[in-house]
Formats: C-alpha cells, sequence, structure tokens
C-alpha cells in the first residue's frame, strides 16, 4: 500500500498557502492554462530542454494540484497506470521524468528490485529526497534528453507525464529500448495529442451562458513545440499525432501490448463533479510495450 502523504514545499517551512492566481479552472483536474500563441518557428529554433518546474512561481502553483498535496495515489489516472504496469516484482527500473517520486516510491513499494529515478528539477528531486525516500531508490538529477545507460540496463522503464516534454520523442525511445533487456517492458502515460492539438486556451468552446459545448483541435498535423500558460506563460510541450507516438515505439523495435485513453472513473468523480467534463474527450494516453 502507498503511503498517503501531505505535500511540503523543498523550501521546508515555506508558506505554502493557496494562491488565487494559480487556481485550476473548474472541470480541468490537469492544469488551467491560457493560449500563449502558436508559433512553431520561432519555438523550434530553441533547443534547449526546457526546466520549467525549477521555476519558483511554477512551483508554487504546482505544489498546490491535488497530486501533490494529497498523493500520487489520488490522481485521476493513477488506476490505469498502475493496472498498465502490473507486477514489478524483482524488476530493475527505471523513472524518467521521476519528479517528486511517488511513482518511483510506488515501485520501490511494490517490490521493484531497484529504482533509479532522473528528473532535470532540483526542487522536485528536493521533495522526493525529502519525502519519498526508500533503501531501494536513488534519485539522479539529469534531463531525460541528456541521461545514458548501458543496455539492457533495466527490466521496466517508466514515465508519467513527461515525454510530452521532449523535442526528440523518436531518440529517446530509441535509447529506451536499448537500456530494456530483452523482454523488458516500457509503460508510458503522457498528455494524448486530442489535449496537444487543443485549438483554444483551455480547448474548450463556450456557449453565451457560460457552459462548455464542445472541444476543440487545431493545426493537429502540424508536429512540435506548442506553448501555454500553465501558472506562468511558455510552459512548452510537443504535440505528436497518435501515429507518430505509437509508430515511434515500433520503429525502436518495440511491440505495443496495450493502448489505454484514461478518462476518470465514476468513483473518482464521486468527489469531484466539478470535473466530469474530463470524460468528454480523453487527457491521457497510456502505451505498454515490450521488447522482443
Amino acid at each position: 500500500m502507498v503511503r498517503q502523504r501531505p505535500f511540503a514545499s523543498a523550501q521546508g517551512d515555506r508558506d505554502t498557502r493557496q494562491l488565487a492566481t494559480t487556481a485550476l479552472l473548474p472541470g480541468n483536474a490537469l492544469e488551467a492554462e491560457s493560449s500563449g500563441g502558436y508559433n512553431a518557428v520561432a519555438m523550434e529554433n530553441d533547443n534547449r530542454p526546457q526546466n520549467i518546474y525549477d521555476d519558483p512561481q511554477f512551483f508554487e502553483g504546482y505544489s498546490q494540484m491535488e497530486r501533490f498535496q494529497s498523493g500520487w495515489g489520488l490522481a485521476m489516472e493513477h488506476s490505469s497506470f498502475v493496472e498498465l504496469v502490473g507486477d514489478v516484482s524483482g524488476r530493475r527500473v527505471l523513472d524518467l521524468g521521476c519528479g517528486a517520486g511517488q511513482l518511483a516510491f510506488y515501485l520501490a513499494e511494490a517490490g521493484a528490485a531497484e529504482v533509479i529515478g532522473i528528473d532535470a528539477s532540483e526542487r522536485m528531486l528536493d521533495v522526493a529526497r525529502a519525502q519519498w525516500t526508500h533503501p531501494r531508490i536513488s534519485y539522479r538529477q539529469a534531463s531525460m534528453e541528456d541521461a545514458g545507460f548501458p543496455s539492457e540496463a533495466f527490466d521496466l522503464v517508466v514515465s508519467s507525464l513527461a515525454l510530452h516534454y521532449v523535442r526528440d520523442y523518436a531518440g529517446l525511445v530509441g535509447r529506451i529500448a536499448r537500456w530494456l533487456a530483452p523482454c523488458g517492458l516500457f509503460d508510458d502515460t503522457a498528455a494524448t495529442e486530442i489535449y496537444t492539438a487543443r485549438g483554444l486556451a483551455d480547448g474548450w468552446v463556450i456557449g453565451p451562458e457560460g457552459t462548455r459545448i464542445a472541444w476543440t483541435l487545431d493545426h493537429y498535423a502540424d508536429e512540435g513545440p506548442r506553448e501555454h500558460r500553465w501558472f506562468v506563460p511558455g510552459v512548452r510541450r510537443y504535440h505528436r499525432t497518435l501515429s507518430t507516438l505509437l509508430n515511434g515505439l515500433i520503429d525502436a523495435g518495440l511491440v505495443l501490448e496495450r493502448v489505454m485513453e484514461s478518462t476518470p472513473s465514476d468513483a473518482w468523480l464521486r468527489d469531484r463533479q466539478q470535473d466530469a467534463d474530463e470524460r468528454r474527450r480523453p487527457m491521457f494516453l497510456l502505451v505498454r510495450a515490450r521488447k522482443a
């Protein structure tokens, strides 16, 4: 059983008061955003990995989210991802983009022989080392783009809501395939292509009475970076079509075993009726692939 711990700031006794300016919009369980504009040419010219989680204002806002304050076990996609990962007993595991370490801790508690968690964010790793430690976990600061490991070093590679920040998806997936031992598994959850290609500020067409009429898509075939405001302006994700996401795994020599489009369960929504619209389109894409 995963322990549910209240979130504490990486700055120790720093005031973690709720910020009105970073409150989540009703009906969007992951984030509140307004568009920063679609300028793919300018963004493509910036090759640097973005480490937005070390921005103080962003981190302050992000730390108010339920998945941090109450624990990953209450996240909307938690039950689906746990189902996808399955039995990890005795496995050597790499957690790419481990963030605050809640998934890494779950894997260690579930019996993984070793868990290595990497993340570019010093602030997130401070939280991981303070609150989600385990004798079989080691945390390392590195971007996913710069990470390197020996061939066949892991039986399982996991990534939760991180690969949509990576510019070179095909390159990273190719390296993941090399890091996996024969029959090793890669389990990933990321924002769906339906979500990353949203056409308006937060994706919804709003009717004259303020109700949400429909979800919008735009520039779906134009893959590349999209920037939006999420606690701070300029948060960058990379949009890719569904075919690119799945074929990238196949091209790397992995065999697709399961694909899930996660939407909230009735049980999750029971105490979150303000998020009922999350069932109108999938926010999370979960994929399981095996090295032959």
